[in-house]
């Protein structure tokens, strides 16, 4: 079947993100012409549109005109949303209307970057799954508590996925590929990009914890991933051993050895920095904030918090 694939950019997209999801597409057209894929970019609003570094990008259509062409071709079309953080509010309304029409009709729909709030917002993920960029995470979940929320580099859920982009934008199209077309479709293509491996969508995004996770015995991986999925609920230490499978006295071995501290503290620097999002990220009360962390009142989430980061919670959100 023809695949009609329309790229729709939003102000402030990563260009990183489109070029992750541009030049597969462009090097599978160049390597299969016998497999018809037509692919254009399509601007929400004009012409002319504007990454988050400042690149200036020409499209060939915009989004107003591109909507007849979806609706008449929906059993061809996929569609793959770029737009950031910062997305202008005149478009929201706009946003909104693709993204329905999409799932309305059941469009193969990949959104990355800030996609994944757009998509809530539209209520097309309600009672499903999605992702988003680490950093806003706790605060997609807050917020969208109807939406089972992962730390993934893409997740599907029906016909729509979400991923935060960036590097994590090229492992999507890759999968894409593959599961579109064939296994042998994709890896000629990494062949092609001088791609070694792709990665899966349920590995967990990379950041600095992650990074200092690589190294670790499995054991104390399953030690702090129990943690992580307890942030809000905090776990005693006498549970988490029993889950993992390990002796508190082993625990605390290891978080010596590979930490420098105890696991308690471990814990208690997560929660915090799960906190520390929720007030950045959110309206929330420090109240508020404190009870889904895990403490038992406002005075004492804000004694460990100040210790933790040498500021109170109430001076972090007057930070711009």
């Amino acid at each position: 079947m023809r695949r009609n694939i329309k790229i729709i950019l939003v102000p402030g997209f990563s260009y990183l993100s489109l070029g992750a999801i541009l030049e597969p597409l462009h090097t599978l057209n160049k390597l299969y012409p016998d497999l018809k894929i037509d692919y254009e970019l399509v601007s929400i609003t004009e012409d002319y549109i504007t990454s988050e570094s400042g690149v200036k990008i020409y499209c060939e259509n915009v989004l107003q005109d591109a909507i007849k062409d979806i609706k008449r071709k929906a059993q061809s079309t996929v569609l793959f949303l770029c737009c950031g953080l910062k997305t202008p509010f005149d478009v929201q309304g706009l946003l909104k209307r693709i993204l329905r029409t999409c799932n309305q009709h059941k469009i193969l729909t990949f959104g990355v970057g800030a996609s994944g709030w757009k998509m809530a917002d539209a209520g097309i993920l309600a009672n499903g799954e999605g992702t988003v960029h680490w950093t806003t995470l706790a605060a997609f979940r807050e917020r969208n508590q109807n939406i089972l929320a992962h730390d993934a580099l893409f997740v599907s859920s029906e016909h729509i996925t979400s991923s935060p982009g960036e590097a994590a934008a090229l492992d999507m199209t890759i999968n894409f590929i593959k599961t579109e077309y064939s296994e042998e479709h994709a890896d000629r293509v990494c062949d092609h990009l001088m791609i070694t491996f792709t990665r899966n969508g349920d590995l967990e995004q990379p950041k600095s914890n992650a990074q200092r996770l690589r190294d670790v015995p499995k054991s104390l991986q399953k030690v702090i991933s129990i943690m992580e999925k307890n942030l809000e609920n905090p776990l005693t230490l006498k549970i988490i051993s029993s889950d993992a499978g390990l002796s508190l006295r082993q625990i605390e071995r290891l978080f010596a050895k590979h930490f420098k501290k105890s696991p308690k503290k471990y814990y208690i620097s997560r929660r915090l920095l799960h906190a520390r999002q929720l007030i950045e990220q959110t309206s929330l009360s420090i109240f508020e904030v404190s009870i889904v962390s895990g403490f038992a009142s406002r005075q004492i989430f804000s004694k460990y918090y100040k210790k933790e980061f040498g500021f109170t919670p109430s001076k972090t959100r007057r930070s711009p």
